[in-house]
């Protein structure tokens, strides 16, 4: 008779035989699977950022560097559910935000998720003595991007910024993780495959608690390489300084290396608040502010030359035998092109007088200007200007600029559908009506004038120049070349000259003033030239958006920063 005793050992038999069942399924049938589970929760992959490289200046000062950053992390598997409220308070953010910061996306199981970082190293010691209430959570010291000189070079140099997820998709996961930081802008960005490095990691044994027993393997990470810049440092910040309130460019070249040893914008931005999570507002504010502090006046953005191309114009006429420098136009203050057309206006209502070329330059004469462009297409024009650089591809480290406009019957065609008219070659002539340069542009032209007609390219980075390719020309005769440099002489060092403002007492100077329509609003400034005239050293380019007169607003800029140069760069005097 099947007894109640014997009903209970059938059951305890039955349940013993499901038990041994499951404990073989366990440990027999998925043991490998459970030991794979188990060894991935005890063993760790901890990622390694490599240091990213320095910038320096020409004289080895840094621009660029790294300093230490206090990060909180945290692993998920190993956070409790008191953890959460309690670090929320310890970090002074809403406990929903530190789920979500858990929960974003990672690399791996068990990687560890940043909650936030670059706080505070009082606070790291709190979060420290707090960790047995705080399980999965832990302070890494890590390397932080930082920028001694804020705004002094930052066009230049650029900022980095978190990779997005995107952009983690696509890229070596050997060297990007979830957070690592890629440049944005600058030389940051062109240069951020050497610069960022190759990053390491540790395996490490963790207990049932997840703290770590020992170190299983470890690659020590691979620091990014050194960058060194043709920039000086001293002579960046002096002419931040002197622009500093403006809409401006200046950028100085050495004619020797074609190095830049200036190149500065205004407004700038400080590119460390592209660093700092918790500068979210000063962000913000420099991404929305109306006077665009992220835009590089001196290689991004385009204006009318003014009469700063009335070089082109002069190089023209004598390079196709159209004038010579003798040659000599009365000015009137205004010229008709026919007997029935408007009359076009010199900036001097009462008329320049009778002028040959060299004078024309010195006093900027519109009236001389429209004469030589009755002697020219609108074509012969356009190649000499594309002969001297402009509206050419340009080249340099940090960006991929776009070449200014250069109009020509051609363009007109295609882009309005309409024939070029004379009237236009008269405005074409003096800089103005469809032209655009850049003022990297004009440095450029104004630096093959300067090196008597050898082409350059300016470029930032320290270059070997113990085996330099032989320099190309352009296709300008040398002796005109030499015409329009005496000529620019007398702009500055002639009492008739526009740009007597520049002119400084230790030596003389060679540049070329410009005062583009912008309407309705004030005239573009402009002033280029080298110096000293003899023997040149620099090339440089003024730019003030909306300055009024070149020959005031520019030169002005010009007698300063020259000063400044002789201070940091002239040689003794023996």
């Amino acid at each position: 008779m099947f007894t109640r005793f014997h009903f209970f050992q059938a059951s305890v038999f039955i349940v013993l035989t499901l038990l041994g069942l499951g404990l073989f399924q366990t440990q027999v049938v998925r043991g490998s699977y459970y030991y794979e589970l188990s060894k991935r929760n005890r063993i760790r992959l901890i990622p390694l950022e490599a240091p990213r490289g320095r910038v320096f200046d020409q004289k080895e000062r840094l621009l660029a560097a790294n300093r230490s950053s206090y990060n909180v992390i945290a692993i998920p598997e190993d956070i409790t559910p008191e953890a959460y409220p309690r670090l929320a308070k310890l970090l002074e953010i809403p406990e929903r935000e530190v789920r979500r910061r858990m929960s974003a996306g990672r690399e791996y199981p068990f990687a560890p998720a940043v909650i936030m970082e670059d706080i505070p190293q009082e606070l790291a010691f709190q979060i420290e003595e707090r960790r047995p209430e705080l399980p999965g959570v832990s302070v890494r010291v890590e390397g932080v991007r930082y920028y001694p000189y804020g705004e002094t070079a930052s066009h230049v140099i650029g900022y980095i910024g978190t990779i997005n997820r995107r952009e983690s998709e696509d890229m070596d996961h050997d060297r990007f993780g979830a957070n690592s930081k890629i440049g944005r802008a600058g030389i940051e960005r062109a240069f951020d495959d050497s610069l960022r490095g190759w990053r390491g990691g540790q395996q490490i044994e963790v207990d049932a608690r997840g703290q770590m027993v020992r170190v299983l393997s470890d690659r020590k990470p691979e620091a990014g390489s050194d960058i060194m810049l043709t920039l000086d440092l001293e002579f960046q910040k002096k002419i931040m300084d002197l622009i500093k309130g403006l809409h401006a460019s200046i950028a100085v070249l050495d004619l020797e290396t074609d190095g830049l040893l200036a190149m500065a914008s205004a407004p700038a931005y400080d590119p460390n608040i592209f660093v700092s999570p918790s500068a979210s507002e000063q962000r913000l504010q420099v991404l929305k502010d109306e006077n665009s502090p992220m835009l590089d006046r001196g290689i991004n953005a385009a204006y009318p030359p003014g009469s700063i191309f009335k070089l082109v114009t002069a190089l023209a006429g004598l390079d196709l035998g159209k004038i010579t420098p003798e040659t000599r136009f009365r000015c009137t203050g205004s010229f008709q092109l026919t007997p029935k057309s408007k009359p076009a206006r010199c900036w001097l209502h009462e008329g320049h007088g009778n002028l040959n070329l060299y004078e024309a330059i010195e006093r900027s004469c519109n009236v001389y200007f429209f004469n030589v462009a009755k002697r020219l297409t609108p074509d012969e024009i356009a190649h000499y200007a594309h002969e001297l650089g402009l509206g050419e591809p340009l080249k340099l480290e940090i960006s991929r600029m776009a070449p200014g406009l250069i109009p020509d019957s051609a363009w007109k065609k295609a882009r309005f559908n309409q024939p070029w008219y004379q009237g236009e070659t008269l405005n074409m002539a003096i800089g103005q009506g469809y032209m655009l340069v850049t003022p990297f542009e004009i440095l450029r032209l104004t630096s093959i004038i300067a090196k008597n007609g050898k082409v350059v390219e300016p470029h930032l980075i320290v270059q070997d120049r113990t085996f330099m390719p032989e320099t190309p020309r352009v296709a300008i005769r040398e002796e005109n070349l030499d015409v329009i440099k005496r000529a620019m002489l007398q702009v500055v060092e002639s009492d008739y000259g526009t740009g007597q403002l520049a002119r400084v007492d230790f030596d003389k100077l060679a540049g070329k003033t410009g005062t583009a329509q912008a309407p309705p609003l004030q005239a573009h400034s402009w002033m280029t030239g080298f110096f000293p005239y003899k023997d040149p050293k620099i090339a440089f380019v003024v730019f003030v958006e909306h300055g009024g007169s070149g020959g005031i607003t520019s030169a002005r800029l010009v007698k300063q920063m020259l000063e400044m140069w002789k201070d940091l760069h002239a040689p003794p005097v023996t």
